[in-house]
């Protein structure tokens, strides 16, 4: 979020992060890291709460009691809740550039490929280039065709649809696949109505990378890079013939960072009785007034 933050605003989009840390631990990682973004301190969880995402799964009498689901909310300006993005793994973590994706129907500055075919034109890119262990982002294609050219749309019988397919691979976990709408065309030349796709089209596959760390570092390039790869079939046509069927292969590059596992000064941790405060401000007393994003 730190990273992608100016985007966000130009969205319209404010920013906040929530926890059961104190002001002490937020500040001293906000510190390591560089983080400008508002952290808020809710070390008595009651806004976890409030939200109903209190992790009922650990004990009362563990120290890490109190911590909420990882996941993500949209809160606009009356504090409604306007969308949430939560994985039943603590590990899966929507990524910022998938969350924009379904809401937005935008992407971050990602780095496109553009392949140039005589019917149409393809663009793909990932909805973020860069990514921890367990992230969920988005692998998109954009399909610019040309005038009075369509393609046949899933469900065409006798004729190629459209498709996106992923290689299998243990290092990620595929979401169920998103088509747009298509809509039917009558014709006349064989008096037949068909699902096409014209103008625009834009396929979104979500994939989680594996947080399991034998899987993905196998699957890793000495660079840290992890290769998706994948096809798009296709069969194009006119108004005045049909094409012979194509089959792309489609290669997405996305580079695999570590989770930040560096623990607070030990005098801050929870359940040290250390206690001091910062710059005279109660973070957490603003943790009850969510802002645009959650």
């Amino acid at each position: 979020m730190e990273k992608n933050k100016e985007i966000l605003r130009k969205e319209g989009l404010g920013v906040c992060a929530i926890s059961y840390d104190s002001q002490e631990i937020l500040k001293a990682f906000a510190e390591r890291r560089q983080i400008s973004i508002p952290l808020l301190s809710d070390p008595d969880s009651k806004i976890i709460r409030a939200f109903g995402i209190l992790n009922s799964t650990i004990p009362p009498d563990q120290m890490a009691f109190g911590i909420p689901y990882p996941g993500s909310y949209l809160v606009d300006e009356k504090g409604k809740v306007r969308a949430k993005y939560f994985e039943e793994d603590f590990r899966d973590r929507y990524s910022t550039g998938t969350i924009l994706v379904h809401e937005l129907g935008s992407a971050l500055n990602t780095k496109q490929t553009t392949l140039e075919q005589e019917h149409l034109s393809i663009k793909y890119f990932a909805s973020t280039e860069v990514c921890s262990p367990g992230s969920r982002i988005s692998l998109l294609v954009e399909i610019q065709l040309k005038d009075k050219v369509h393609l046949y749309a899933p469900g065409a019988q006798g004729y190629v649809p459209l498709e996106l397919t992923l290689k299998p691979s243990a290092a990620v976990t595929l979401h169920a696949r998103s088509y747009p709408p298509s809509h039917s065309l009558f014709l006349p030349a064989i008096k037949e109505t068909v699902p096409v796709y014209e103008g625009i089209i834009r396929l979104v596959q979500d994939v989680t990378i594996t947080a399991n760390p034998p899987a993905l570092t196998n699957a890793l390039n000495p660079g840290g890079e992890l290769f998706i790869d994948g096809n798009l079939q296709y069969q194009a046509c006119d108004d005045k013939m049909c094409y012979l069927p194509q089959s792309k292969p489609i290669r997405w590059v996305v580079k695999i960072q570590e989770l930040d596992r560096e623990r607070a000064p030990e005098p801050l941790r929870h359940g040290s009785q250390i206690r001091t405060s910062f710059n005279g401000e109660a973070l957490n007393s603003h943790a009850n007034k969510p802002g645009p994003a959650n």
